[in-house]
């Protein structure tokens, strides 16, 4: 792999550890504003957790593309560790935004 490709792939997986990272910190900030009955500022929190996962889900959106395209000729750990952590945050937002649910009905 020639090292322009290798710092490409190296930049992406850093975005997506990055954005996910962000969405997973939001996702558990508002998850303790609902426990305080702060509604409004764990909706918003939540919001930002979506936002940051998109942007997280672009970059591995791009990353599949160059490897449908042969441009990836191997996954290193660093691309292992994006993933990780691109699917552990979209759960925890998922199950937090679940718990918000939660305890607005209690």
């Amino acid at each position: 792999m020639n090292e322009e490709l290798n710092e490409e792939l190296e930049g992406i997986a850093m975005t997506i550890i990055a954005n996910s990272g962000a969405a997973r910190s939001a996702a558990f900030e508002a998850l303790e504003k609902a426990k305080t009955k702060d509604f409004g500022g764990a909706e918003k929190l939540l919001k930002t957790a979506e936002d940051s996962l998109q942007s997280a889900h672009e970059a591995h959106r791009k990353l599949l593309q160059m490897d449908a395209k042969g441009e990836v000729a191997s996954v290193g750990i660093l691309l292992c560790h994006a993933q990780d952590h691109l699917m552990g945050s979209a759960l925890a937002k998922d199950l937090i935004r679940e718990m918000v649910f939660l305890y607005k009905e209690k």
